[in-house]
């Protein structure tokens, strides 16, 4: 596809957003949730789905920064009207890539979109993505935003031969989230536990969360649960959702105003 045609695409707002709940465990409530461009809709009525044009994205400088400000403006803008719609306040989890937090203006873009929405900083929290290496100057960014606005930085997929692990004292991670490859094993797989408990302790001595990835089973859930893990993510908590599915959701499941 054209680069011009994808950005056509985000400029004309054919971004369709699913979303997809994060369980915190020992609540039975939910208050995160990952929300994503699922598909593009053009203007024919016409179905596109995402990810063959988001690998576009990801390998060009301009459309990265194009679609990282029309999604960040678009999701925090569905947040609050849903937080206010069902009197909860939601938390919004985005995944983020690197190139758009190393931009001159990338505080500037999300202190203004806070600011104009009245989205609270720490009910934002970027997914640092791994498809994109980061710089110094991207690093530096994101722990401004962490330590001057509030907002939540979780360190995505890890546990991956693609896990850079100094990232871990390079950037204030508020948490981290542990690939789905290690609940897709348990409870069977002996080391796949031992492995997931000692992620997790590896979290507590760094005075991080862990947000367990690719909970399909009750099993998975209740194993993640007992090592201590701060929230869960997957199908038995939650698939992607439409907008107005994920609505359907927070009514039933966002309960307890001001939960994280």
């Amino acid at each position: 596809m054209e680069l011009s045609t994808i950005s056509d695409l985000i400029l004309q707002n054919a971004m369709v957003l699913y979303g997809q709940p994060k369980w915190t465990f020992g609540k039975n409530t939910c208050n995160t949730y990952e929300i994503f461009v699922h598909q593009f809709c053009q203007a024919d009525g016409s179905i596109l789905p995402a990810w063959p044009i988001l690998e576009v994205v990801e390998k060009d400088d301009a459309l990265t920064m194009l679609f990282s400000i029309t999604l960040l403006w678009e999701a925090v803008r569905k947040t609050v009207e849903l937080s206010h719609k069902d009197n909860s306040n939601l938390t919004l989890s985005l995944n983020l890539l690197p190139r758009f937090a190393e931009r001159d203006n990338f505080v500037e873009q999300v202190k203004a979109c806070l600011k104009e929405t009245g989205l609270e900083g720490r009910r934002l929290q970027f997914e640092l993505s791994e498809l994109q290496s980061i710089s110094p100057a991207g690093c530096a960014n994101l722990n401004t935003i962490h330590d001057d606005l509030g907002v939540m930085l979780v360190m995505g997929n890890f546990g991956t031969p693609k896990t850079n692990m100094p990232l871990l004292h390079q950037i204030h991670f508020d948490m981290l989230e542990l690939d789905k490859s290690y609940a897709a094993l348990i409870p069977d797989n002996a080391a796949a536990c031992k492995a997931a408990v000692a992620i997790q302790h590896m979290a507590d001595t760094l005075d991080i969360k862990m947000c367990a990835k690719g909970i399909d089973t009750q099993d998975q859930f209740e194993f993640f649960e007992e090592i201590g893990a701060y929230k869960g993510q997957g199908s038995l908590i939650g698939t992607p959702m439409s907008m107005d599915e994920l609505e359907k959701y927070i009514k039933q499941y966002a309960l307890e105003k001001g939960h994280k």
